[in-house]
């Protein structure tokens, strides 16, 4: 019987790139996303059998409409929860709605989705349910509160539904990715975002998540995180968060230098 999985932000670069490899394994896959024209683009690169599904993941009808997609599939395996958006910006300076639509998209929708996943999963006694988290996850920069926000409350909220879920054979996981080359991370690149984004000497590419999305499933871990060397730093800061005041100034002097290395590659501007 052919194995099935969901992902959202399925319009997305990680989305496609997660696809086609779930595809070699012999997946059905079915994309939500709000973008008809993105979901039809990473479609035709697809399966003829993909489906797709448009839903608004920033609100409850969107949510609910998803839930009762993923509820109808008594038969799914895989649930991945990948999509996420960032607005770059002070907390005075983003408006409440701003706020609130990060929470909406990247913490209430997964947990959403991962309750209906995980009741159709919990009775078969087998299925996974992926989230695509962030080093955000793990160290909040300014700039970027409600992200942070959302992803630190999206680890917490899988560490719990793991131990939950693990007794009924259901694994959660988490993969945690550093800056990754896709249209977020050149919205954040060209407005203002944190340059601690570019410590690095190259960003990931959505294949290097892809292909760290199934490590994760095929592994035992609980969170999964790349590079594995920032995850090390990352782990010390969110520990004691007292430090990172204190190393900001050297991180973003090096971030700049990346910053300005990923712009001028790319042929961008920042705003």
């Amino acid at each position: 019987m052919q194995k099935t999985a969901i992902i959202t932000g399925g319009g997305g670069a990680i989305a496609l790139a997660l696809a086609r490899r779930l595809a070699e394994r012999g997946f059905g896959l079915t994309l939500i996303d709000i973008d008809e024209g993105r979901l039809a683009a990473n479609r035709a690169s697809l399966p003829s059998d993909t489906q797709t599904l448009i839903a608004d993941l920033s609100n409850a009808a969107g949510w609910e409409q998803a839930a009762d997609f993923i509820a109808k599939r008594p038969d799914l395996d895989l649930l991945v929860n990948n999509a996420g958006i960032i607005r770059p910006g002070n907390v005075v300076d983003l408006s409440f709605d701003d706020i609130e639509r990060h929470i909406a998209i990247n913490l209430l929708a997964p947990m959403r989705l991962t309750k209906a996943a995980a009741e159709v999963m919990q009775r078969r006694r087998e299925g996974c349910i992926l989230s695509i988290v962030s080093a955000a996850g793990l160290v909040a920069l300014p700039g970027s509160a409600a992200y942070s926000a959302s992803k630190f409350g999206l680890r917490g909220f899988l560490t719990a539904a793991s131990m939950e879920l693990e007794p009924f054979g259901v694994k959660v996981r988490g993969v945690f990715p550093g800056a990754v080359d896709t249209p977020m991370l050149r919205y954040e690149a060209t407005h203002g975002g944190s340059v601690l984004n570019f410590l690095n000497k190259d960003v990931l590419s959505a294949d290097d998540v892809a292909a760290a999305c199934l490590k994760a499933m095929d592994g035992t871990k609980l969170e999964t995180h790349l590079p594995f060397a920032d995850s090390v730093t990352a782990k010390i800061v969110s520990v004691f968060p007292g430090l990172m005041p204190r190393l900001i100034p050297m991180f973003e002097k090096q971030g700049k230098k990346g910053l300005a290395r990923f712009l001028e590659s790319r042929g961008l501007t920042s705003s």
